[in-house]
């Protein structure tokens, strides 16, 4: 029960610094993506910075847009923290699969390729 208070915790205090963040003008003072502005093509996380950003301030459909395997990718580790959270009383705990982050991985990579040649 300790272990769980602590996490909601820490992850609480987290997502206020975020918040705060996100509504101050330092969000103003991220740096554009260098590979983008020397390259002319996208990395894998362009788009990831705006998406969070967006997800944070409440709108969804803009983050989807801009990075959706991002946002995919944040839903699902969103839902795989709550599952953990929850099962932590249980005797046996529920972990994500290591494949699982390999197959996000090659997600992003045939999607950077997409988003590239598009």
């Amino acid at each position: 029960m300790k272990k769980k208070i602590l996490i909601i915790g820490i992850e609480t205090v987290v997502l206020i610094v975020l918040l705060i963040f996100v509504n101050s003008k330092w969000i103003e003072k991220i740096p554009a993506c260098w590979v983008y502005q020397t390259t002319g093509l996208f990395c894998p996380a362009c788009g990831g910075t705006r998406c969070v950003i967006y997800i944070l301030k409440g709108r969804w459909i803009e983050a989807f847009f801009s990075h959706t395997i991002f946002f995919i990718g944040i839903l699902y580790f969103f839902i795989i923290n709550i599952i953990y959270i929850v099962s932590l009383n249980k005797a046996k705990k529920l972990y994500p699969k290591y494949w699982y982050t390999i197959i996000f991985a090659i997600f992003l990579i045939i999607y950077t390729i997409i988003r590239n040649l598009l």
